[in-house]
Formats: C-alpha cells, structure tokens, sequence
C-alpha cells in the first residue's frame, strides 16, 4: 500500500504525464520521402512516438452510434521502425467485438477482438521490441485497457475501466484508474499498479464511506 501511495505521489508531482494523444500530422502531411511510409495509409495520423517507433492511427469506418451518443471508430494500428526504416500494420479494430471484462485478473485476447482504440502509450524502452498500451471506450462509459507486443497475436486485457492515470519513472509500472459501487449508490475510485505483464502488483480503493 505505501509503495502505491509513493507511485501516485511521483504522478502528481510531475512524474508522468499523458500527452500522447494524435498529433495534427498525417502521413501525407511528413515531410520524410514518401517511401518511407509507403505501407501506411496516407490519411494515417502520428498518435505517440519514442526514439526507436512512431506509432500511427487510422479511421477505416464509422460505426452507428446510439442516438445522442458519439459512434464508435473502426481504426487500424500501425507502427514505424525509424532503425529498420520499415512500417507494419499491428491491428484492426472491430467495434462489434464483445466480450466481458473480469475485474479480478488481467485475461488475453484475440488482437482482433480490440473494439476500438482513441489513446496510445508506448511501454518499450529504447532499443526493446515494440510493447504498447492501447484503450478505448465502445459502450460509451468504460474505458478498456490493453497491452499489445508486435510479436504476438493476443493481447492482455487489464481488469480496469476507467483507463491509465500515468506510469513510474523507475520500474515502468502502469498506474490504472477503475470505479466500482458501493451498495447503497454511488460509485468510488480504485487506484491499482500493474506491470507490463498485466500482472496487479499493488490496489487501494478511494472509499469515503462504509
């Protein structure tokens, strides 16, 4: 528990912060030769990037949405190696996709079982193969977490749903933010570090009342 507490202090202190959201730079837009890029689509948007990747979306379709709620974005994940000078595609999203997320351990799935993705964060270290944190939120109010590696066909779904609040500097632990109910209504915060294993090292819940 106090290990946790430190985590989240380094977090709030300015340790991590979440900016990797899409860049206003496509494909098309770059000013690197065309060939580079070749294998991605040319309407493809730059979501994050480190020394080693640069990770690009792509909106394919546009699901029907639920009648005064936004729709829900089929998108494929595609990844550059700025040191092989090579792109490869990782994913396609399938909003239709539908599956139960337990909140007791994290659990794999099928790549293409991913229903959408909006947010992006690279996991690897430089010179480590490609490992990224994907989410997305298709049911309108719970945000899905996934841990993808390019030289495996599932992915780790987390047992959280409300999406990464930031990572520690030192060992690379995901801080996770989920809700949960009490009994009488109302909802309240659960705070939880995994590593990038999807295993929970560590949990505490924000209840203010019994």
């Amino acid at each position: 528990m106090k290990y946790l507490l430190l985590i989240i202090c380094v977090i709030v202190c300015g340790g991590c912060s979440l900016s990797d959201k899409g860049k206003a730079i496509s494909v098309s837009d770059s000013d690197e030769n065309d060939t580079v890029y070749e294998s991605i689509p040319s309407h493809a948007y730059s979501i994050t990037e480190n020394e080693d990747w640069q990770v690009f979306l792509n909106d394919e379709a546009i699901e029907d949405s639920i009648e005064g709620l936004p729709p829900v974005k089929q998108v494929s994940l595609w990844a550059y190696n700025k040191n092989e000078k090579s792109a490869q595609k990782i994913l396609l999203s399938h909003p239709h996709s539908r599956f139960k997320v337990t909140m007791e351990h994290s659990v794999k799935i099928a790549l293409d079982s991913i229903p959408t993705i909006s947010r992006v964060k690279i996991l690897s270290w430089k010179g480590e193969p490609l490992k990224l944190l994907v989410e997305g939120c298709s049911d309108y109010r719970n945000v899905k977490s996934f841990i993808i590696s390019e030289d495996s066909a599932n992915a780790i779904c987390l047992p959280t749903n409300r999406g990464l609040i930031g990572i520690s500097e030192e060992d690379g632990l995901l801080i996770m933010q989920s809700y949960d109910y009490y009994e009488d209504g109302g909802r309240y915060n659960i705070i939880e570090a995994f590593d990038v294993k999807g295993i929970r090292v560590s949990s505490m819940n924000a209840k203010t009342r019994n």
